[in-house]
């Protein structure tokens, strides 16, 4: 059916929580145009949205005015369980955000445990109640979440405990829940050290992919300079010290590291290089 976007609402729990739609979905729907709204949104009778949030967004945006809905009949409880399942990770939701979400279901799970527990004290002189009519709100919220019930035990944790920027920095699945976890049973000033030590890793790492990936293009436009084949360099030292081991003294220790960067490459230093060039008449026939 078709409904108005003014009256489509984002449900309860996905606005308490306060999540939005991350930047980049929302530019990859918009190039493709009206394509983007060929799907159905999937809404409650409620007008809840379950699943649609970028269309919804990107139809706001450009003043969109009504966007085709398949509509259910679920409860808040059953529309919320829903909305989890249809974004898992592939969809853009961590393990932290889903079990956060899946954290709201606790009371209607402990109703519903609390009135297997009633309904065993009345058949209690008739039969014993089994292990599958026993409802756990944890393992509950495990299932619904799709994650351990160690993590669901630990989110909670996390969620009394942490530092604000910490459970901020979870959610947005910068640090892992296990660490998080572990950080959250200290002080919060030692909190908010190891996230800044984990930020700051984390500004290096991106440096050095930056320095790698302009050096590898400035090399790759420079025609000029020397080009060293990998399988010529690899003959050298093969050849210093095999066939003329008292050239590769003159080379001394050679150390190698790993760049983490994007493309498939092999630095060599203009020490090195110089080292090895002298040699080239003498090993190479």
């Amino acid at each position: 059916m078709t409904r108005s976007v003014s009256e489509l609402r984002p449900h309860p729990s996905y606005a308490h929580h306060k999540l939005s739609v991350q930047p980049f979905k929302l530019g990859a729907l918009d190039k493709q145009g009206d394509l983007g709204f060929s799907h159905p949104l999937i809404i409650t009778r409620d007008k809840f949205i379950i699943d649609g949030y970028a269309r919804w967004e990107l139809a706001k945006r450009r003043g969109r005015p009504t966007l085709n809905c398949i509509e259910y009949n679920f409860t808040a409880e059953e529309a919320l369980e829903d909305l989890i399942r249809r974004h898992r990770r592939s969809r853009g939701l961590c393990d932290f955000i889903r079990i956060e979400l899946a954290l709201d279901l606790e009371p209607h799970f402990r109703e519903a445990a609390m009135m297997n527990r009633q309904l065993g004290g009345r058949l209690k002189g008739l039969s014993k109640l089994t292990a599958a009519e026993k409802v756990d709100s944890r393992m509950e919220i495990a299932r619904v979440a799709q994650v351990s019930v160690g993590n669901v035990h630990k989110v909670k944790y996390i969620l009394s405990h942490a530092c604000s920027p910490l459970k901020e920095a979870a959610r947005a699945n910068e640090v892992s829940i296990h660490l998080a976890d572990k950080w959250s049973h200290e002080p919060e000033s030692r909190q908010r050290e190891h996230l800044r030590i984990v930020q700051i890793e984390r500004g290096l790492r991106r440096t050095a992919r930056r320095v790698v990936a302009a050096e590898l293009a400035r090399v790759a436009s420079t025609s000029t300079e020397q080009v060293v084949r990998l399988s010529d360099v690899v003959a050298l030292v093969n050849r210093l010290t095999t066939v003329a081991p008292d050239h590769s003294k003159e080379c001394g220790s050679i150390e190698v590291q790993l760049v983490d960067g994007p493309g498939r490459a092999v630095f060599i230093t203009g020490e090195l290089l110089h080292a090895l060039n002298p040699q080239k008449e003498l090993l190479i026939p």
